[in-house]
């Protein structure tokens, strides 16, 4: 058995990639990929545990390995931290750009055996983040100038004039806000910056479409971007400026302490348009979400109850107004204990609707469009390739939209 083409042809160009940030090493970091029908498993010797089967290049497993959820870095139980892709949420990739996504990847990897400062973000903070017209008029023309920056021959008065619009933007943050952001930047950021060296280009920056990012998946951009004018202005050559960001320096005052004081620039009218639309676009999604959820036909359930938050998807999670948080597609919850107390509910693109004091704490889960449960022994069960539920079965009890659970 072999894996897919694209995907050996992505693992030779990976093999041959070269330095692209120091102590980073794509080519002894293991790689998880699900081909839609097997696991796979490369760079990787001994495998992580049993269930494994050794195949000329690799080891593959039958199925999608139950720890791989998503496009992301995942540790693999032995203290060895491995970078995850679906291949089907890719489309049809080329090797080149596999390759590319496998070392975006690679680098959380590299992250999560790498402590640093640099790496910590407090995915709440995203939360709050405003979408007001001004703050997503100031992210477009920010976008503008970097993008000016990264192809004009002249760039050092358009990075000038990207910080100042930055210096505006962030006056309108909150201190954990700006932090959420920065911090971001240097985690999404620079595994974009890796990806995007490998290929060979600059990130694609669209100022237009800008203020429709949300400030996450913004900062997988303009990190990169950032990235590549440091490299740019580096006076001491490629390697110092990684050294000071992994010290927790954001990538924009690095730039700053090269570029000097910011410059202010006139704003584009059709900026301010596209801010405007995508303000009231944001509020329209919101709202269309939440009725889409509302609309699920089938039975409902309701649970009350401390969980513990083991995995979400953040770039599917969106705050609702009351403070309750709709995950989209993936989270996974679970209570720990003996038999009548323990609980476990996952989903893989089953939107889930949650409420507790923090992201990471749950009090209540509301879970629509369900199929029969089953109940075996004094559990009662849901399992679909989208949902699993297992519950205690006395915690369970039936009410005029479904179920209701409820425990201490």
């Amino acid at each position: 058995m072999q894996p897919p083409a694209t995907l050996s042809a992505a693992l030779r160009l990976i093999a041959q990639a070269p330095a692209l940030w120091p102590g980073f090493h794509p080519q002894r970091t293991p790689l998880l990929t699900f081909d839609g029908t097997h696991t796979w498993l490369h760079q990787c010797a001994p495998p992580p545990g049993p269930g494994w089967t050794a195949q000329p290049d690799g080891w593959s497993w039958p199925g999608r390995h139950p720890d791989l959820n998503a496009n992301t870095a995942l540790p693999l139980g032995d203290g060895r931290w491995a970078a995850g892709v679906l291949l089907p949420s890719l489309g049809e990739p080329d090797a080149r750009t596999l390759a590319a996504i496998l070392i975006h990847e690679a680098f959380h990897a590299y992250q999560h055996a790498t402590p640093s400062v640099a790496w910590e973000v407090s995915e709440l903070d995203a939360l709050t983040y405003p979408a007001h017209p001004a703050v997503l008029h100031a992210r477009a023309e920010e976008t503008h100038c970097l993008r000016r920056a990264l192809h004009e021959p002249d760039w050092l008065t358009p990075a000038r004039q990207a910080l100042s619009w930055r210096a505006q933007r962030h006056a309108l943050l909150t201190v954990a806000q700006r932090t959420f952001e920065t911090r971001m930047e240097t985690r999404e950021g620079l595994a974009t910056y890796v990806e995007t060296r490998f290929l060979q280009q600059f990130p694609a920056l669209d100022p237009a479409a800008a203020p429709g990012l949300g400030p996450r998946r913004w900062a997988y951009v303009s990190g990169a971007a950032l990235a590549h004018l440091l490299d740019r202005r580096d006076p001491h050559g490629p390697s110092p400026w990684p050294q000071a960001a992994l010290t927790g320096q954001s990538l924009a005052d690095l730039l700053l302490e090269r570029t000097g004081t910011p410059l202010p620039a006139a704003p584009h009218a059709d900026l301010q348009a596209a801010a405007r639309e995508a303000a009231a676009t944001h509020a329209a999604q919101l709202q269309a979400q939440l009725d889409a959820f509302q609309a699920q036909p089938g039975p409902r359930l309701h649970l009350r109850g401390a969980l513990r938050v083991c995995s979400f998807d953040p770039m599917n999670l969106h705050p609702l107004p009351g403070g309750d948080l709709l995950h989209a597609r993936q989270l996974q919850l679970r209570r720990d204990g003996p038999d009548h107390l323990r609980a476990q509910l996952g989903t893989f693109g089953h939107p889930a609707r949650t409420g507790g004091p923090s992201l990471s704490h749950v009090q209540e889960v509301t879970l629509r469009g369900l199929p029969a449960p089953t109940v075996q022994g004094d559990r009662w069960q849901v399992r679909t390739p989208s949902l699993t539920v297992d519950l205690p079965a006395d915690a369970v009890s039936p009410d005029a939209d479904g179920w209701t659970a409820r425990w201490p």
